[in-house]
């Protein structure tokens, strides 16, 4: 051998020692690099109830039931029944099982075609990430790729990986979503026959249907029960018991439990598990409570239903029905009426009395007027159609009268009222306070159930604004969550203990009968036409609503809140308080202050109020006032007539005390029964009784003759009569033919629907001083 060829085999030689080098770092170094990511991260969102339990899974983006794979807790027995099956030195070798790959290998080769596959499961987590055509060099890159899935994870976490990406049949991927479609249960319940049926489930492609093949199916999994019997994992006792378990129905479908709620959430959340605060048990009560009354509303052509129960004292949404049945298509079932904007009818009612009380000088005792009232051309009527005359904020809001709220209302004024909603969370709002003007306190408002909820929710949280909770949060975010303070915790309080005497519907209307009763203080609203039925109720354990109402938008004759949505609030409050338990709320004495007031009016007692009695006003309460009723007079004994500075020299004089209701106010009451005080005739001599400027008359004047105009349909319009007085701002009452017909403030002026005759027309002030004229209306004969 020459020196030439020595030298070349010695290159030769150290080329492929340096190439086997190159090949052994540059393994090295693919093995050590981390892996970036195995699976592509395309999961179903998965939420739960407050306790765990699975409420709903949705699809990934690929259509396919696949949980993330921080979601798997390992079974203990399912990983038994897979190791003994697919992977028994799964603890004791690197990724790949030199033995088992021998064994396979000769087995093949003997057989002459391919029996057993010799992977492990790191092997196989390799297939099933980037599936390849079953060849000899792609099962070396399976290996490859097992040897680094073994260095850079843990055994734990490749069997997660494994458990929750392995197909088990149709779309579902892996053996969490496996559990839960066929046997409704997290893996963590399964038995040792439904853990062995998934670990063979996969290995078998023409078993992984579980409706095709049953009978082998249950051979395999005998088989392997079999087998960790012979191991004596599992004893004779649970051999026999699992053999005899039947395969699950292949048609059970995943959870799908309060649908509206889980998509409600899902928008607010970002994350693929959400845990929520929903308690399932509850929601199945609510879900059958709600059947069986729907019933009977579909009786009565009302088709649709939401409810929703919150904890009073967390705000947690315990139970979320959007609908009386999602799956219900003829009837809008998939609309969710928790969420939909609705008017609100009398809801709203309950917070203005509060938010009186709060700015004073306001009692629940104070009275206000009940009188045919115009604003304009608005002209709120009771349900009743009928006039109290003088009604105190109690019966306000027990009779949810319309016409001393309206009256409130104007008094409050409508922007800070409108702005009290804002602030507490009525985002459905989207005209300007102007735009809904004083029909916002008798529904005019759109809102949601869940808003309204939230809204009465502050009731009973002490005033402040607490948030509906929907998503189960650490202990950590609850402290760092901030509260607004709507109202004072005295007029929560009080409105509160009033709403709780309002008459319940059906037997409930007896409860205060009884021992052991549950309080509960609500309200009902009914929107205008009888579109929406509302009732809203709060105990010191639970927050409730309810509506019910056509998704349509159609009007029922039959449909009110208390007949349509009350008795299922208290079918709701019945089975779900615990009279064990604290139910009502304790008196904040040091919220509330005293207060002397007048016995007839309710008001702060003023000099001239002759009986009086203690009430209670929330402490914040600060704009002061006395009685507006209690009026004191000079009068000439001789005559009964009120005298001033000007006209009572040489008259015998004393003075007294009446109770001088607005005219308005006292035909009602006098009409119905009731003495009223009369304002004493002022001495006819007086100069001020004659002061012609004090009233004036401007439309129509003495004698005139009235022609009734026809608009462009030829129907008639009304006449606007005018007046003006030297105090603008100061009440007129309007007498036709002796009787009243409304009231004006400020802006005098108000139209009268005539009809041809002859008429008396008097406006009268506050102080009782009148002015009238005569005049004749006519039509022109078509």
């Amino acid at each position: 051998m020459t020196e030439v060829t020595v030298l070349s085999q010695l290159i030769l030689k150290r080329k492929k020692t340096f190439l086997c080098l190159l090949f052994i770092i540059g393994f090295v170094s693919w093995l050590i690099r981390p892996i970036d990511f195995i699976f592509p991260e395309d999961y179903s969102t998965l939420i739960f109830d407050t306790n765990g339990h699975l409420l709903r899974a949705t699809l990934a983006s690929d259509q396919q039931y696949r949980f993330p794979s921080d979601s798997e807790v390992l079974s203990e027995k399912y990983v038994t029944a897979l190791l003994t099956f697919e992977d028994k030195r799964f603890f004791s070798h690197p990724g790949i099982d030199p033995l088992a790959l021998t064994h396979a290998a000769f087995t093949n080769l003997k057989s002459e075609k391919r029996v057993r596959g010799g992977s492990t499961l790191p092997m196989q987590i390799a297939r099933l990430a980037q599936p390849k055509k079953r060849t000899y060099l792609n099962k070396l890159y399976e290996c490859f790729i097992a040897l680094k899935l073994s260095l850079h994870f843990s055994k734990e976490e490749i069997l997660k990986l494994y458990s929750a990406h392995v197909p088990m049949g149709g779309n579902l991927v892996g053996i969490q979503a496996a559990s839960y479609r066929y046997f409704g249960k997290p893996v963590t319940e399964l038995t040792w026959a439904e853990a062995t049926l998934f670990a063979v489930l996969p290995n078998s492609p023409a078993m992984i249907n579980l409706e095709r093949q049953r009978p082998y199916l249950i051979q395999k999994r005998n088989g392997l029960l079999k087998k960790m019997l012979e191991k004596q994992i599992i004893d004779t006792v649970t051999f026999e018991m699992a053999c005899q378990e039947p395969l699950p129905d292949a048609n059970r479908n995943l959870p799908f439990i309060s649908p509206h709620f889980t998509h409600f959430v899902k928008n607010k959340s970002d994350t693929d598990k959400i845990r929520t605060t929903l308690d399932k048990n509850i929601q199945a009560q609510v879900k059958e409570a709600a059947r069986l009354h729907h019933n009977h509303l579909a009786d009565q052509g009302i088709a649709n239903l939401a409810v929703i129960v919150a904890e009073t004292q967390t705000g947690k949404v315990r139970a979320y029905l959007g609908s009386q049945d999602y799956l219900d298509s003829q009837n809008g079932g998939q609309v969710d009426g928790v969420q939909a904007f609705r008017s609100t009818g009398s809801l709203l009612k309950p917070f203005l009395v509060a938010k009186a009380l709060d700015r004073g000088p306001y009692t629940m005792s104070s009275k206000l007027q009940d009188v045919p009232t115009f604003y304009g051309t608005f002209a709120p009527q009771n349900a009743s159609k009928e006039f109290s005359g003088l009604v105190d904020l109690e019966q306000v809001l027990i009779r949810s009268l319309n016409v001393p709220s309206v009256r409130l209302l104007n008094a409050f004024g409508v922007g800070d009222f409108y702005d009290f909603l804002i602030q507490g969370g009525l985002e459905g709002l989207f005209r300007t306070p102007e735009g809904y003007g004083l029909s916002l306190i008798l529904g005019g408002a759109e809102a949601s159930l869940f808003e309204l909820v939230q809204l009465y929710l502050t009731l009973a949280n002490s005033g402040s604004l607490q948030a509906l909770r929907t998503i189960e949060v650490d202990k950590v975010e609850q402290t760092r969550t901030s509260e607004t303070t709507l109202l004072s915790e005295g007029a929560a309080w009080l409105v509160l203990n009033v709403l709780s005497d309002l008459s319940r519907p059906g037997i409930d209307f007896y409860w205060h009968h009884f021992d052991n009763q549950i309080p509960v203080a609500w309200k009902t609203g009914t929107s205008y036409g009888q579109k929406d039925g509302w009732a809203i109720g709060v105990n010191q354990q639970w927050t409730i609503g309810v509506w019910a109402g056509n998704f349509t938008g159609e009007g029922n004759a039959a449909l009110s809140g208390a007949q349509s949505a009350a008795p299922l609030l208290f079918d709701l409050f019945n089975q779900l308080t615990e009279r064990d338990q604290p139910m009502w709320f304790e008196e904040p004495e040091y919220d509330l202050k005293e207060v002397i007031a007048c016995i007839e009016s309710g008001y702060p007692a003023g000099t001239h109020c002759l009986e009086k009695q203690t009430l209670k006003i929330p402490f914040v309460s600060h704009i002061p006032g006395t009685c507006p009723f209690h009026r004191r007079y000079l009068i000439d004994i001789a005559t009964s007539n009120s005298v001033c500075s000007i006209c009572w020299q040489g008259m015998e004089t004393s003075w007294v005390n009446r109770y001088i209701v607005p005219p308005s106010v006292k035909e009602i009451l006098l009409k119905s029964g009731h003495h009223v005080d009369s304002i004493p005739r002022h001495a006819a001599h007086c100069p001020n009784f004659y002061d012609e400027d004090r009233l004036e008359l401007v439309y129509p004047v003495n004698g005139i003759k009235i022609f009734i105009p026809r608009d462009f349909d030829g129907k008639y319009e009304k006449v606007v009569f005018s007046a003006k007085h030297q105090q603008p701002a100061t009440h007129l009452f309007w007498f036709l033919n002796g009787s009243l017909i409304g009231e004006t403030v400020e802006n005098h002026q108000f139209a009268v629907e005539l009809n041809p005759g002859a008429y008396k027309l008097t406006v009268q002030d506050e102080e009782g001083f009148v002015r009238s004229i005569a005049f004749s209306a006519y039509k022109k004969e078509t």
